[in-house]
């Protein structure tokens, strides 16, 4: 089933979506810095693609809401190339996209985010009682590839998603459309990810980069090992899991 796109649709048209119950999708990211290599623009451009792979695998009827480009991003702040929303304001934000929906006769929202930065606004709002009958959810997409074969995958970067790093630069390939410029590639190192560490493989307990300190590139992660397939692994991987996860 065609994918249905909310802007792109006239009242009547929508009104039938809600009465036929479909799922409404919104992709979420951020605009940052994301090193001298990686558009500001990447974050919602990879959301937007898993969730445009997902939604064309399954037959139950979805419609995609417009993505929201600014996310939670003040760690970037102090590099500049940045616009962010307070944690308050996103999750403001989230609250009235989620009523104008539900009043418009929809009853489930599924996010797919694509900034980390906006995980903890998004929790806040995924857990608010009021929502018992709306549902709102929400998926980080690299949070539905397998961690183990993500390390195996990666070169350098053992599986985490980092920032302006191997598995971000490696979609962006993978996306083409201009998210990367190939001219500055290979791309410096940054930060190096290690496990439990900023954009690291098993996250455990989470801080915000501190790039002034860390990185002043702006990367966490390794850009050198990046290639298409790896890219082509993640949101191929991320789009089937999310579309076996709507039905």
């Amino acid at each position: 089933m065609a994918l249905a796109r909310f802007a792109e649709l006239a009242a009547p048209e929508l009104r039938r979506l809600a009465a036929d119950g479909a799922v409404v999708l919104w992709p979420i990211g951020a605009t940052e810095q994301h090193g001298s290599h990686l558009v500001t623009g990447f974050d919602l451009a990879s959301a937007t693609a898993v969730t445009e792979r997902a939604a064309a695998l399954i037959d139950a009827p979805t419609v995609m809401i417009p993505g929201q480009p600014f996310g939670s991003s003040d760690h970037w702040l102090p590099l500049g190339a940045t616009i962010s929303l307070r944690p308050s304001t996103l999750i403001e934000v989230i609250h009235d996209v989620a009523r104008s929906l539900e009043a418009s006769g929809f009853s489930r929202l599924v996010i797919v985010n694509g900034h980390a930065g906006n995980a903890g606004p998004i929790a806040t709002v995924v857990g608010d009682a009021r929502y018992a009958h709306f549902s709102v959810e929400a998926v980080s997409y690299w949070m539905l590839v397998d961690g183990q074969r993500l390390a195996e995958a990666c070169h350098a970067d053992q599986g985490g998603i980092g920032h302006g790093g191997e598995i971000e630069t490696s979609i962006a390939l993978e996306l083409g459309g201009g998210l990367v410029h190939e001219d500055r590639l290979p791309a410096p190192p940054g930060f190096p990810l290690r496990p439990g560490g900023p954009g690291g493989p098993g996250v455990v307990v989470a801080r915000a980069p501190r790039p002034l300190e860390e990185s002043p590139s702006g990367i966490y992660g390794d850009p050198r090992p990046a290639r298409r397939e790896l890219g082509q692994l993640v949101l191929d991987e991320a789009a089937h899991k999310l579309a076996t996860y709507l039905g």
